[in-house]
């Protein structure tokens, strides 16, 4: 069975781990206990439970709420295996987003509805277009922040389109 690589980048704060640790969680893909680690881990934190949680793997990533460096996910569906990464956002992290991306065969681009296409946004298509990643998904995330407003939608998709005509 093949192997598809995909990574996750975007502006930081955009929801990319929250993204792919709910996906985990609805698939059931997740290891036996993670969920309550986690749960135990927010508990004595006094913090929220949070899908973006089951990605940190360092105690630091969790207690800043960001993504310092790439994590890997193995993922399988009945058709094809997934390698899914976890790319950081912030710019003093950019050396780890290329690291993740390098091998990637797709990406997700991450966009949040609210905060729109960002600096570190445009940066992450500008390397994700260097590496020869061809297959680009802008994924539009928080649209339940702007009430699933098909013109914040629109407009997020035309200002990305502008940046993306320039690769």
């Amino acid at each position: 069975m093949s192997e598809l690589k995909i990574v996750f980048v975007g502006h930081v704060d955009h929801g990319k781990s929250t993204i792919i640790g709910r996906l985990l969680y609805e698939t059931h893909s997740l290891p036996q206990g993670i969920i309550d680690k986690v749960q135990r881990i927010a508990d004595e934190t006094g913090k929220d439970f949070e899908f973006a949680y089951l990605l940190d793997a360092f105690a630091e990533e969790r207690q800043q709420g960001i993504t310092i460096d790439m994590t890997q996910i193995k993922f399988a569906t009945a058709k094809r295996n997934y390698l899914i990464i976890d790319a950081p956002g912030h710019k003093e992290f950019l050396k780890n987003m290329i690291s993740g991306a390098a091998n990637a065969n797709a990406a997700f681009l991450v966009i949040d509805a609210q905060a729109g296409v960002q600096e570190q946004s445009r940066r992450h298509a500008y390397l994700l277009s260097l590496l020869g990643i061809k297959n680009i998904a802008v994924l539009v995330n928080k649209m339940d922040l702007v009430n699933y407003s098909e013109q914040r939608l629109s407009v997020n998709l035309k200002i990305f389109r502008g940046t993306a005509a320039k690769l």
